[in-house]
Protein backbone atom coordinates (compact mmCIF):
# COMPACT_ATOMS: atom_id res chain seq x y z
CA UNK A 1 0.00 0.00 0.00
CA UNK A 2 2.67 2.36 0.88
CA UNK A 3 4.59 1.47 -2.26
CA UNK A 4 1.62 2.82 -4.71
CA UNK A 5 1.41 5.52 -2.70
CA UNK A 6 4.94 6.67 -3.18
CA UNK A 7 4.27 5.62 -6.79
CA UNK A 8 1.70 8.42 -7.07
CA UNK A 9 3.40 10.79 -5.09
CA UNK A 10 6.68 10.54 -7.79
CA UNK A 11 3.95 10.79 -10.87
CA UNK A 12 2.50 14.04 -9.31
CA UNK A 13 5.89 15.27 -8.37
CA UNK A 14 6.85 14.83 -11.96
CA UNK A 15 4.04 15.98 -13.74
CA UNK A 16 4.19 19.44 -11.36
CA UNK A 17 7.89 19.69 -12.21
CA UNK A 18 6.41 19.18 -15.96
CA UNK A 19 4.03 22.07 -15.62
CA UNK A 20 6.14 24.04 -14.12
CA UNK A 21 9.38 23.67 -16.58
CA UNK A 22 6.75 24.47 -19.83
CA UNK A 23 5.46 27.35 -17.69
CA UNK A 24 9.08 29.18 -17.31
CA UNK A 25 10.11 28.24 -21.06
CA UNK A 26 10.61 31.66 -22.81
CA UNK A 27 8.99 32.03 -26.28
CA UNK A 28 9.27 34.80 -28.59
CA UNK A 29 8.53 35.96 -32.03
CA UNK A 30 10.36 38.03 -34.42
CA UNK A 31 8.68 39.75 -37.76
CA UNK A 32 9.86 41.88 -40.37
CA UNK A 33 7.50 43.77 -42.68
CA UNK A 34 8.08 45.89 -45.55
CA UNK A 35 8.79 44.82 -49.18
CA UNK A 36 8.55 41.21 -47.56
CA UNK A 37 6.99 39.74 -44.79
CA UNK A 38 9.20 37.85 -42.33
CA UNK A 39 7.92 35.89 -39.17
CA UNK A 40 10.31 33.37 -36.93
CA UNK A 41 9.21 32.00 -33.68
CA UNK A 42 11.51 30.19 -30.96
CA UNK A 43 10.48 28.27 -28.34
CA UNK A 44 13.30 27.75 -25.98
CA UNK A 45 16.45 27.25 -27.73
CA UNK A 46 14.43 26.08 -31.21
CA UNK A 47 13.88 28.66 -33.92
CA UNK A 48 11.42 27.82 -36.77
CA UNK A 49 10.45 30.30 -39.73
CA UNK A 50 7.10 30.43 -40.35
CA UNK A 51 6.82 33.22 -43.29
CA UNK A 52 7.73 32.92 -46.26
CA UNK A 53 7.29 29.35 -45.98
CA UNK A 54 10.17 27.38 -47.48
CA UNK A 55 9.44 25.94 -51.17
CA UNK A 56 9.72 21.86 -50.59
CA UNK A 57 10.86 20.05 -54.16
CA UNK A 58 8.05 18.94 -56.13
CA UNK A 59 7.92 15.56 -56.75
CA UNK A 60 7.01 14.38 -59.93
CA UNK A 61 3.23 13.66 -60.49
CA UNK A 62 1.73 10.47 -61.88
CA UNK A 63 0.00 10.36 -64.88
CA UNK A 64 -4.07 10.31 -64.19
CA UNK A 65 -5.74 7.50 -66.05
CA UNK A 66 -8.10 9.02 -68.65
CA UNK A 67 -11.75 8.98 -67.46
CA UNK A 68 -14.30 7.17 -69.27
CA UNK A 69 -16.33 9.06 -71.29
CA UNK A 70 -19.52 8.63 -68.88
CA UNK A 71 -17.42 9.49 -65.92
CA UNK A 72 -16.47 12.53 -67.98
CA UNK A 73 -20.07 13.80 -68.69
CA UNK A 74 -20.70 13.20 -64.64
CA UNK A 75 -17.79 16.00 -64.18
CA UNK A 76 -19.12 18.34 -66.48
CA UNK A 77 -22.94 18.31 -65.44
CA UNK A 78 -22.07 18.48 -62.09
CA UNK A 79 -23.47 21.45 -60.71
CA UNK A 80 -21.24 23.86 -59.24
CA UNK A 81 -20.08 23.76 -55.20
CA UNK A 82 -22.65 26.79 -53.56
CA UNK A 83 -19.56 27.19 -51.15
CA UNK A 84 -17.50 28.16 -53.86
CA UNK A 85 -17.05 31.79 -54.53
CA UNK A 86 -18.57 32.40 -51.13
CA UNK A 87 -15.60 34.66 -49.25
CA UNK A 88 -15.50 35.02 -45.93
CA UNK A 89 -17.04 38.18 -44.47
CA UNK A 90 -13.92 40.74 -43.76
CA UNK A 91 -14.62 42.96 -40.55
CA UNK A 92 -13.87 46.55 -42.12
CA UNK A 93 -12.66 48.66 -39.09
CA UNK A 94 -12.67 52.36 -39.28
CA UNK A 95 -10.04 54.42 -38.22
CA UNK A 96 -12.78 55.95 -35.30
CA UNK A 97 -13.58 52.28 -33.89
CA UNK A 98 -9.87 51.46 -33.22
CA UNK A 99 -9.59 55.15 -31.80
CA UNK A 100 -12.42 54.61 -29.47
CA UNK A 101 -10.79 50.79 -28.68
CA UNK A 102 -7.20 51.93 -27.53
CA UNK A 103 -8.06 53.35 -23.93
CA UNK A 104 -10.27 50.22 -22.73
CA UNK A 105 -7.80 48.04 -24.55
CA UNK A 106 -4.59 49.61 -23.31
CA UNK A 107 -6.06 49.70 -19.70
CA UNK A 108 -6.70 45.62 -19.69
CA UNK A 109 -3.52 45.16 -21.42
CA UNK A 110 -1.60 47.29 -19.09
CA UNK A 111 -2.90 45.48 -15.87
CA UNK A 112 -1.83 42.25 -17.44
CA UNK A 113 1.85 43.54 -17.97
CA UNK A 114 2.29 44.92 -14.72
CA UNK A 115 1.94 41.02 -13.37
CA UNK A 116 5.17 39.80 -15.43
CA UNK A 117 7.44 42.20 -13.74
CA UNK A 118 9.65 43.90 -16.81
CA UNK A 119 10.30 39.84 -17.67
CA UNK A 120 8.61 40.54 -21.34
CA UNK A 121 11.25 42.06 -23.95
CA UNK A 122 10.86 43.81 -27.03
CA UNK A 123 14.24 43.87 -29.12
CA UNK A 124 14.43 44.86 -31.64
CA UNK A 125 11.63 48.21 -31.99
CA UNK A 126 12.24 49.38 -35.07
CA UNK A 127 9.19 50.92 -37.42
CA UNK A 128 8.65 53.45 -39.74
CA UNK A 129 5.17 54.38 -40.98
CA UNK A 130 4.53 56.60 -43.59
CA UNK A 131 0.60 57.96 -43.54
CA UNK A 132 -1.25 58.71 -47.20
CA UNK A 133 -4.85 58.67 -48.38
CA UNK A 134 -6.98 59.98 -50.48
CA UNK A 135 -8.55 62.14 -48.09
CA UNK A 136 -5.77 65.32 -46.67
CA UNK A 137 -8.22 66.13 -43.28
CA UNK A 138 -8.04 62.39 -42.51
CA UNK A 139 -4.60 62.12 -43.11
CA UNK A 140 -4.04 64.64 -41.02
CA UNK A 141 -6.11 63.84 -38.22
CA UNK A 142 -4.64 60.09 -37.76
CA UNK A 143 -0.86 61.85 -37.91
CA UNK A 144 -1.61 63.73 -35.15
CA UNK A 145 -3.48 61.21 -33.02
CA UNK A 146 -0.44 59.24 -34.14
CA UNK A 147 1.75 61.35 -32.48
CA UNK A 148 -0.22 62.01 -29.41
CA UNK A 149 -0.68 57.85 -28.99
CA UNK A 150 3.01 57.15 -29.31
CA UNK A 151 4.23 60.22 -26.70
CA UNK A 152 1.18 58.99 -24.28
CA UNK A 153 1.85 55.43 -24.78
CA UNK A 154 5.20 54.70 -25.24
CA UNK A 155 6.61 56.05 -21.84
CA UNK A 156 3.80 53.80 -19.76
CA UNK A 157 5.18 50.82 -22.11
CA UNK A 158 8.30 51.53 -20.98
CA UNK A 159 7.81 50.93 -17.81
CA UNK A 160 5.93 47.94 -17.70
CA UNK A 161 8.55 46.36 -20.68
CA UNK A 162 11.84 46.00 -21.46
CA UNK A 163 12.51 47.83 -24.67
CA UNK A 164 16.63 48.45 -25.00
CA UNK A 165 16.42 50.49 -27.74
CA UNK A 166 13.02 51.45 -29.29
CA UNK A 167 13.19 53.51 -32.95
CA UNK A 168 9.18 54.62 -34.44
CA UNK A 169 9.48 57.21 -36.77
CA UNK A 170 5.77 58.40 -38.33
CA UNK A 171 5.69 60.94 -41.24
CA UNK A 172 3.14 61.84 -44.18
CA UNK A 173 2.88 61.93 -47.32
CA UNK A 174 -0.13 63.56 -48.83
CA UNK A 175 1.17 62.49 -52.24
CA UNK A 176 0.20 58.97 -51.24
CA UNK A 177 -2.60 56.62 -52.25
CA UNK A 178 -2.16 54.12 -49.23
CA UNK A 179 -0.17 54.13 -45.62
CA UNK A 180 3.27 52.62 -45.94
CA UNK A 181 5.07 50.65 -43.21
CA UNK A 182 8.03 48.52 -43.22
CA UNK A 183 10.35 47.61 -39.43
CA UNK A 184 11.36 44.68 -37.39
CA UNK A 185 9.77 43.26 -34.22
CA UNK A 186 10.58 40.93 -31.73
CA UNK A 187 8.97 39.79 -28.62
CA UNK A 188 10.12 37.04 -26.02
CA UNK A 189 7.78 36.21 -23.08
CA UNK A 190 7.59 33.41 -20.53
CA UNK A 191 5.13 31.16 -21.43
CA UNK A 192 3.08 32.17 -17.85
CA UNK A 193 3.30 35.65 -18.72
CA UNK A 194 1.68 34.52 -21.62
CA UNK A 195 -1.25 33.20 -19.86
CA UNK A 196 -1.93 35.67 -17.53
CA UNK A 197 -1.84 38.59 -20.20
CA UNK A 198 -4.15 36.69 -22.50
CA UNK A 199 -6.36 35.99 -19.35
CA UNK A 200 -6.49 39.86 -18.49
CA UNK A 201 -6.29 41.22 -22.18
CA UNK A 202 -8.61 38.54 -23.90
CA UNK A 203 -11.31 39.13 -22.77
CA UNK A 204 -12.08 42.75 -23.54
CA UNK A 205 -10.35 42.37 -27.12
CA UNK A 206 -13.29 39.56 -27.51
CA UNK A 207 -16.02 41.98 -25.97
CA UNK A 208 -15.01 45.24 -28.30
CA UNK A 209 -14.73 42.96 -31.54
CA UNK A 210 -17.66 42.04 -31.43
CA UNK A 211 -18.94 45.55 -30.21
CA UNK A 212 -17.26 46.51 -33.63
CA UNK A 213 -19.34 43.43 -35.74
CA UNK A 214 -22.83 45.21 -34.28
CA UNK A 215 -21.88 48.72 -35.24
CA UNK A 216 -20.47 47.23 -38.41
CA UNK A 217 -23.75 45.47 -39.43
CA UNK A 218 -25.58 48.61 -38.08
CA UNK A 219 -23.43 50.71 -40.14
CA UNK A 220 -24.32 48.28 -43.13
CA UNK A 221 -27.72 48.21 -42.75
CA UNK A 222 -28.15 52.12 -42.54
CA UNK A 223 -26.20 52.39 -45.60
CA UNK A 224 -28.79 49.99 -47.42
CA UNK A 225 -31.65 52.15 -46.23
CA UNK A 226 -30.18 55.07 -47.50
CA UNK A 227 -29.61 53.69 -51.27
CA UNK A 228 -32.84 52.52 -50.87
CA UNK A 229 -34.74 55.52 -49.98
CA UNK A 230 -32.40 57.09 -53.19
CA UNK A 231 -33.64 54.66 -55.16
CA UNK A 232 -37.47 55.13 -54.36
CA UNK A 233 -37.06 59.08 -55.12
CA UNK A 234 -35.66 58.96 -57.99
CA UNK A 235 -38.61 56.59 -59.20
CA UNK A 236 -40.94 58.75 -58.50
Amino acid sequence: MGGGCLVVLYILGALLLLIIGVLLIRVGVYISFGQELLVKVKIGPVSKQILPKSEKPKKPKKPKNAKKPEEQNKSENKKPDKKEGKGKKKLDLTFEDIRSAVPALFDSLERGLRKTRKRMKIHPMTVSVTLGGDDPTKVAEMYGWGCTAMWTIMPQLEQLIRIPDPHIHLDVDYNALKTRAEGELGLSLLVRDGIGIGASFGIPLLKWYLSARKNRAARDRAAAKKDIKQVEHKGE
